[in-house]
Parts: structure tokens; sequence; C-alpha cells
């Protein structure tokens, strides 16, 4: 979808309008990603097409992208850990970033999507707040990128905020140059996120309430946050004592909330609080990033333990690491330790809710196995602990971690995943191969109704419109991918309502080989209003929609 979104704004697109006319036409459906990561995609996409045939240069551009992230995320990890742990820890915090699927899989080809950015941001944020040297200069810096997380998307903000609380703690109790730190980034995050909303947002919505993107209620939450953390900075010569602080910064941010809430009140159930009920049912039932832990725990154990088991084994060693260390570490290593510990505590508790949210902890994990190189770096070389220590290091590492979980939970499938969104069976991956999609291809230009994987796979390798996408501003593209089938009557009224032309299903995906109805579809007579199209195709089943009959049998909306 990233790269249908990056060729309609190369193709005359506005900068400002990203909505989707070929999901569910002629209206089409809103989206909320950000242009700029459209920009730096499209910058790679351009340079490579003045020497490559276009079908090439946009094969290129989904692969140097996230290969540039990675290459920033390299130095930042690199960087920030050998400040505050040394050469050989920066070793560690690159292999666990290299060997963690969920994190280093965010940057590899074709991950264009949003996420590896935002993780990439709030990485720099949290080694910004920590490494010692110019505060003020770390400060703004800091505040920047924050900002471009937000503008980004809104999945980093319980890290985001976590780190800000954090530094602000530290001046309440009298760290040094904190206050530096914390007035250059309260300017520095005033001034980027209105503008970084302003360049992305048409200046008829900014005033429009999102609750998924850079609106004005995530930035009256940042302005009482600003106020809340700079009063006790500005007022620190009255103000002398760590409890005075924290009283004055926590009684400005009650309050602002208080008077902020009838903005952001809404959001608070998320981002999903505008979306039906039996939508986000679907949604929070079907979706694998939007599962909850005890979900996965039931039907999809081997994945559960290869996002969550990683972290969780090298923060548990990583802290009793420290426990027995802690005579011997500096004040910058102890405040370090202690951010990212909590930031994994945060992390694994809003993955309890939905395991997307594992992406919160990710700043702070490499750092943790970077901790403990440096703790096997402090055992004496003639010491036989360093034997078992090598040992433990190895098996803690993610990669070994995963195969032990993929060895002992053995699912029958895993999920596959389009734009990381994932039906919870797991469908064959010839459904979105290049024979599929010119299978689809040949049909006459129309309106396709797909289930919700299909959707987004079609509108990228074919000129066909479709009716299915897994994006939550459109509860009728959601339900048509998945609601639609529940039965011979919800399939009847969708294809009435979303007027399609042809349905189209794969032979062999995991809703259609689950789905009663799409079952029967393929197995026995067709209803009057469907007539099968199929001809010579092999990867997938194509249907007609036989629209004066779906008519005359009460389909119609």
């Amino acid at each position: 979808m990233r790269l249908v979104e990056v060729r309609d704004w190369l193709a005359g697109q506005s900068w400002f309008d990203t909505r989707q006319y070929r999901i569910l036409p002629p209206e089409g459906i809103s989206m909320h990603w950000s242009r700029y990561l459209d920009a730096g995609i499209a910058a790679i996409l351009l340079a490579a097409a003045t020497v490559l045939p276009m079908a090439q240069a946009e094969l290129a551009a989904v692969i140097f992208w996230p290969s540039f992230l990675a290459c920033l995320m390299v130095l930042i990890l690199a960087h920030g850990t050998n400040r505050l742990l040394g050469p050989a820890s920066a070793l560690g915090a690159l292999a666990v970033f290299l060997s963690w699927g969920k994190l280093g899989g965010e940057f590899v080809a074709p991950r264009i999507d949003h996420h590896n950015a935002q993780i990439l941001c709030t990485t720099a944020l949290f080694y910004l707040s920590l490494v010692p040297g110019r505060a003020r200069l770390l400060g703004a810096l800091a505040g920047i990128s924050t900002a471009c997380a937000l503008a980004i998307g809104l999945e980093m903000l319980p890290t985001l905020a976590t780190i800000w609380g954090l530094v602000a703690l530290r001046h309440a109790f009298g760290e040094p140059k904190s206050g530096d730190w914390l007035m250059c980034f309260g300017i520095a995050i005033t001034i980027a996120a209105p503008l970084l909303m302003a360049g992305q947002t048409p200046a008829s919505d900014w005033a429009l309430p999102y609750c998924d993107v850079l609106a004005p209620p995530v930035l009256a939450l940042g302005a009482v946050g600003v106020v809340a953390t700079l009063v006790p900075v500005l007022a620190q010569r009255v103000l002398t004592g760590p409890v005075a602080r924290l009283l004055v910064m926590v009684s400005i941010a009650t309050v602002g909330l208080w008077l902020a809430y009838p903005l952001f009140g809404r959001c608070v159930a998320g981002p999903y609080s505008d979306v039906p009920q039996h939508v986000r049912a679907i949604i929070e039932s079907n979706v694998t990033e939007a599962l909850s832990a005890s979900i996965l725990l039931r039907a999809q154990p081997e994945l559960l333990a290869r996002i969550l088991a990683p972290p969780v084994i090298i923060a548990l060693l990583a802290m009793a690491t420290a426990l027995r260390l802690r005579d011997r570490l500096g004040p910058v290593q102890r405040r370090a330790l202690v951010q990212a510990f909590l930031i994994v505590g945060i992390g694994l508790v809003f993955a309890t809710v939905q395991i997307r949210a594992a992406n919160l902890m990710t700043p702070a994990v490499p750092f943790l196995g970077g901790f403990m190189v440096y703790a096997f770096t402090l055992i004496p070389r003639e010491s036989f602990l360093r034997i078992p220590a090598v040992v433990v290091l190895v098996l803690a590492m993610p990669t070994s971690v995963e195969r032990a979980a993929t060895f002992l939970l053995r699912p029958a499938a895993m999920p596959f995943e389009v734009g990381h969104k994932a039906i919870a069976a797991a469908p064959d991956a010839g459904c979105y191969s290049a024979s599929a999609m010119a299978e689809i291809a040949t049909l006459p230009k129309s309106l396709v109704f797909t289930t919700l994987n299909l959707g987004p796979a079609i509108l990228a390798y074919t000129p066909h419109s479709v009716t299915s996408a897994g994006y939550h501003r459109s509860s009728a593209a959601y339900w048509n991918g998945i609601g639609a089938f529940e039965s011979e009557a919800t399939l009847q009224a969708a294809l009435a309502r979303s007027e399609a032309d042809y349905l189209v299903i794969c032979t062999d995906g995991a809703l259609e080989s689950t789905s009663p109805l799409l079952v029967a579809l393929q197995s026995r007579a067709l209803p009057a209003w469907l007539s099968d199209a199929t001809e010579g195709r092999k990867r997938v089943r194509v249907f007609q929609v036989e629209k004066a009959a779906l008519a005359v049998s009460g389909g119609a909306p």
C-alpha cells in the first residue's frame, strides 16, 4: 500500500491528499500515513528510474529505503551504546538488532511502512536523553526526533512520553544540565511538531481531532507536557527541592490534562475509537498485529514466543547482572539501565493487549544486550566464569531464542503478512505471487471484491480497484474483507453495496480454506447472482457478479 501511495503522488495526486481512490471508488478511503516517508521512498525511486526501467526502480526503492534506515539505526546504536558502555557493548547492541526478528526484521526489504522509521526516531531519543555531552544540543535534537516520530505515527507515543518524563524526574532530583536539556527539548518540539503537522495536513483539516495522526489532540498533550516540565526548570531557584518540583509538575500536568480532556478524551480509547463495534471485533480477533497475547498464546504460541521471549530473557539477565554489578556502575549507566528496564516493562504491558506494542520496547532491548557484553568484559580473563558467561550470551541471543521457540512449539503454519496485516491462519504465499497477480490482471479493468489481505496486492500489481483493505479509517473496507464472508446473505448485501464487478478469491488462501461460505462457493452450485469466470486461472477463483440477478434476489442496499 505504501508503494501504491508513492505511485499516486508521483502521478499527480496532491501532497496533502492521501486518500486511496481505488479502494471503494469513487470516494475512496482516508489514509493516515505520513507523506514524509513517501518523499524519501520517491527520492530513491526517481533516482533509480534515471538508469533503470520503472519496475526495477521500484524494486530498488523497496530495497534501499529500509536498508538506508537500517544503516542509520546501526550508527545510532553503535555510537550511543559505545558512549554509555564502551565499544564491546556496541557490538552486543548490534548483535541484538541484527538477530531479533521483531526489530531487525522491520528494517529489511520490502518493509517500507512506517514502523521502522518510528523505531529509528525513538531509538535516537533514547540515546539523546542519556549520553553525556552538550545538553542543549542533545535536547534540541531529541525534541526534533520526537516530533518526527509523532509526525510519522503515534504507535511509539508511550515510549516517547516515558523518556521525556524520566528526564523531568532527573531534573527534579537535581541532575546537572537536565534543565538545559528539557528547555531545548521543549522549545524544539513546540516548534517542530506543529510545523510537521502543517507540512503534511491540509489547512482545512488542522482543527480536526484525529486520534491516529499528529493532530490537535496530540499537540494538546504535548503542550501540557512542555508547560509541566519547563515550569520547574524556569522556577528552579524558587523550587529548590525535588518534592516542590514534583508537586508543581504533577499539579500543572493534572490541571492541563483536565483542561485539554475535551480535545483528546475521545482518543483515550485508542485509534479504533471511531470504528463500529462489529468491525472492531473483526480487527481485534483477525488481524495479527492487533491480537492480544492471550489470543496468540492459544492460536500462535510460536509467534508470541518469537516476539516476546527475546526481550524478556535479555531484560531478566540484564537485571540480574545489574544487581550483581551495582557497585561498579557509574551514575550514567545506572540511569540508562533504569530507563531501559522501564521501557521494556511498559512495552510488555501494552503488548499483552496488542502484540504490535512490542515495538515500544525495541529502543531499549539492544542497549540491554550491549550491557550484557559489557558485563562480560569485566570478568577477568583467567576466571573460569568466562566460559559459562559466553554460553549464556550465545543462548540469550534472539536468534537462539527464536530457533528454540520454533523447535519447541512448531506451529502448523506461520501467518503470512501483507502490509503488517495478517489473518491468524496462514494463506499460501502463492496468492500474492506474480503469477496470481497476472491472472487477476487479465480481467477487464473493474472493481474487484476480495478478502482482506488480497486487496492491497491487487492495487499494487493490477489496474483494478478493490473493495477490501485493512485500514481502520474505513469500516466498510474492513468489513468487506472478513465480515462479508460470514454467510451468503452478508456477502450478497456487501456485493450490492459495493457494486463490485467480480469476486476474486485465492484457491488455497487462509480465509478461503476456513470460511464455510468460501469453501462452498468453490465446491457447490453458485447462487444466481454469481457466475464462474475462472476459466484457465490456477491461483485464483473468479466469479462475475450478476448485478441484475443480485438486485432481483434482494441484494440491493
